[in-house]
């Protein structure tokens, strides 16, 4: 159990540290080129799983699997937030959760047959036929801008919109970049400068969220928790339905995002979330206590599903959907790169942790954490979160530093009433 944990959260806390990899060379090579390099460690990591013969290379390989994790993390949310239109991007933005969600179902449809060498040579795939498709796509319109290579962002334009007519919107992202650019690009002007601090505060938050919510426990642990409950159906079997259910749910979730808008799904799938782990925590705290639950044995696999089914709707992919949106220009890899910094940080002491508080505390003790969290985030949500469906880039900026400037505003009268109130 402690190798197989180690070999979960190895993945996540190499993820968290190798974010540092790409904020160092994406605005230098370019984003396209940064995840196409991305798939260097990948191809090394389940070549490693394939020849491995002890457990330490299955470690390493990990570790090395979480450097493609941290590239594609950071980099693919904001070339696809770079590349969209204003009405389609929170649908290209979230197929990067579907895509997700589908190479999970493959390795839960394929993992328990074969073995985990096989399981890597089959999964040594994907990266080479990343490579083969990605090089024929187009450079993101703002990298060039930012090179100070307008004519290569309106060629970018023209392949990405496919027509000819593109120089206005080449021209409001060279207006856009360049405002940003004339601000300095470091963490002082991340953390001081109001708007940029609320855009960091929501997208570090809403990736927090997604892992206290549990989803990795349950993903990665789905089959063990599944034959815990003493269920007639094998986990494996159930782990399958859980993938597919997460895929369907994230193709839902990419077709009604741009129509009913980011802070209605991540508010309902916060709330369907807690509920669904509440029930579950509720069905092992019984189970802990000894009383009988062999009438209610499909409970735990009903709400697990149901769990899945809320956190895809919302939770699953809109974070990092959203992070590609919120930042400007000048602190963007920044601000991508600390939340998914904190999102895999997250989800490597939760992966590590899980199995240790289950054993010690009992099964229901995480999902009584995790319920109070999703609870928490659906505050969060209805509170401090912004709107950015259906608006530009340069629109979304706009209004994090107008209302900024009117909490600044509100803080000054208030500060100057309170002596004269006094008085």
């Amino acid at each position: 159990m402690k190798e197989a944990s180690w070999v979960v959260s190895l993945f996540f806390l190499s993820t968290s540290g190798g974010c540092v990899i790409p904020a160092l060379i994406v605005n230098t090579i370019g984003r396209k080129n940064t995840m196409l390099l991305g798939a260097a460690p990948s191809i090394i990591g389940y070549l490693m799983i394939i020849f491995a013969t002890s457990s330490w290379e299955l470690y390493v390989s990990r570790f090395i699997l979480g450097i493609t994790g941290s590239i594609s993390l950071t980099v693919t949310p904001m070339y696809l937030g770079e590349i969209s239109p204003a009405d389609v991007r929170g649908i290209l933005g979230s197929m990067m959760s579907v895509a997700l969600n589908l190479g999970t179902l493959i390795e839960f449809m394929i993992g328990p047959f074969v073995s985990v060498k096989n399981l890597a040579l089959i999964s040594l795939v994907g990266p080479c036929l990343f490579l083969i498709t990605f090089i024929w796509l187009p450079e993101s319109p703002y990298h060039w801008i930012r090179c100070d290579a307008k004519q290569k962002a309106i060629n970018s334009l023209v392949q990405l919109r496919d027509k000819e007519d593109v120089y206005k919107e080449a021209d409001s992202i060279e207006q856009s970049v360049k405002a940003d650019l004339a601000n300095k690009a470091g963490f002082r002007e991340l953390l001081f400068t109001p708007g940029n601090r609320r855009a960091l505060i929501t997208v570090v938050c809403l990736c927090s969220i997604q892992q206290l919510s549990g989803i990795q426990a349950v993903l990665q642990y789905a089959q063990m928790i599944f034959d815990h409950a003493n269920g007639k159906l094998e986990g494996k079997y159930l782990t399958m339905i859980l993938g597919a259910v997460q895929l369907v749910c994230a193709v839902v979730c990419m077709m009604i995002i741009d129509r009913s808008g980011r802070k209605p799904l991540l508010t309902i799938s916060a709330i369907g979330t807690a509920c669904s782990s509440a029930i579950v925590a509720s069905y092992f705290h019984l189970q802990y206590y000894h009383v009988d639950t062999s009438n209610i044995v499909w409970l735990p696999a009903i709400c697990v599903i149901l769990y899945i089914i809320m956190h895809s709707l919302g939770l699953g992919a809109l974070p990092l959907t959203m992070a590609s949106e919120m930042f400007p220009t000048n602190v963007k890899t920044l601000g991508i790169m600390t939340s998914v910094m904190m999102l895999n940080f997250i989800g490597f002491s939760i992966a590590e942790l899980y199995p240790v508080i289950s054993e010690k505390a009992g099964i229901h003790t995480p999902f009584w954490i995790f319920t109070a969290c999703n609870l928490a985030g659906a505050v969060f949500t209805l509170l401090y979160v912004i709107e950015t469906k259906g608006k530009t880039l340069e629109q979304i900026q706009e209004e994090l530093h107008d209302l900024s400037k009117q909490k600044v505003k509100s803080e000054i009268h208030s500060n100057v009433d309170f002596p004269l109130r006094n008085f």
